[in-house]
């Protein structure tokens, strides 16, 4: 059977969880290339072709999937960047291409020093597709930049350059179609499900989000677990609307309780010891301007996940407030099992894992 590289791309800070999924879900067979901190992960995958694009829509944590076709050293010049471009036309690229296809390059750039930007990058890779098409197959394929039918991922990252075949659409992997209500400061779904899987959630397991938002986490519990008991919670009753109609959206209402709710009270809304697993996303007092009414809300929060936490019991919460949330989870008496360090948007933030001792 036939082995293919795949380029994932996701969140900065979760390629070991990228990695992981790809053994699971595309039956990888090597993991590459972990681009720490940039959010890029290289496997190699058996195909067919179409199953391995079917496999890859079932990941959770990647924005895309790219059948990887040329990998290559750059340096920081446009004569660098030349020279990279014309790996492309001599890469089986141009095979891919069926006669009469219409195709657009999407290009990406990650780093400093470099002379050219993505722009450039597009340019040149859609030059060298249409020269290997005109010279090797004998046509000229028509470039459509609006809904072309193959679409051409060219990245730099630093000083490597990559090119293939987009095989998960255009519509980044994170952008979950059941989001019709969208919160002002959601979480991307793909670090929902990644904050999930560092929680060591399992099926059967009392899955709670206190501070639910447009109910990302639950929504992603849902798609994942059968027998969990969901509960999706916000002191906002406008976000408990929104998160049961994005629940409605994505076919999962009846798989989760929805309840109007303030964090700082969890503990007596839901009874203590009544969670198996919390995951959240406070609010980070950043984009919302007072940083200190944030403290308030983790200095009253922190104790209360530890009484809803069952004994064992695991929360995984991102903030930007790390230092200052640990050690409010010590003085609660939750011990520190996880932290990394993540892109979230245009933020950096970390992921704390907190776990209730037995």
């Amino acid at each position: 059977m036939a082995e293919y590289r795949v380029l994932l791309t996701g969140n900065p800070g979760t390629e070991d969880v990228m990695a992981e999924e790809a053994v699971e879900e595309l039956r990888a067979s090597r993991v590459v290339e972990v681009r720490s901190g940039k959010g890029r992960v290289v496997v190699e995958a058996p195909g067919p072709l179409d199953l391995l694009g079917d496999r890859l829509l079932s990941m959770r944590s990647i924005h895309s999937g790219i059948l990887l076709l040329v990998e290559e050293r750059v340096g920081p010049t446009l004569g660098d960047l030349e020279r990279a471009a014309e790996a492309v036309a001599r890469s089986e690229l141009a095979s891919y291409l069926p006669a009469g296809a219409a195709f657009a390059v999407r290009a990406e750039r990650a780093g400093e020093g470099h002379e050219y930007t993505s722009m450039d990058i597009a340019r040149l890779v859609g030059d060298a597709v249409i020269r290997a098409c005109r010279e090797r197959r004998g046509f000229r394929p028509e470039v459509r930049l609006n809904s072309p039918s193959v679409v051409v991922h060219a990245s730099v990252v630093e000083d490597r350059f990559y090119a293939g075949i987009l095989l998960t659409g255009e519509r980044s992997r994170h952008r979950r179609r059941y989001r019709v209500y969208d919160h002002p400061a959601a979480l991307k779904p793909t670090l929902a499900y990644v904050m999930l899987r560092l929680a060591g959630a399992r099926d059967g397991d009392r899955i709670v989000d206190p501070m639910c938002g447009g109910g990302t986490v639950a929504l992603e519990a849902a798609y994942l677990f059968e027998d969990s008991e969901i509960t999706c919670m916000d002191k906002d009753p406008r976000h408990i609307h929104g998160a049961r109609m994005n629940a409605v959206a994505a076919r999962v209402e009846g798989r989760i309780r929805f309840l109007v709710g303030d964090a700082r009270r969890m503990h007596e809304i839901l009874g203590e010891a009544s969670a198996d697993v919390v995951v959240s996303n406070p609010p980070y007092g950043i984009r919302l301007g007072d940083p200190e009414a944030v403290r308030r809300l983790y200095r009253a929060f922190i104790p209360s996940l530890r009484l809803a936490l069952a004994p064992g019991g695991r929360a995984a919460l991102i903030t930007t407030e790390s230092d200052y949330m640990i050690e409010l989870a010590r003085r609660a008496g939750l011990r520190l099992a996880h932290v990394r360090r993540v892109r979230h948007g245009d933020l950096w933030a970390s992921i704390l894992v907190l776990e209730r001792p037995t």
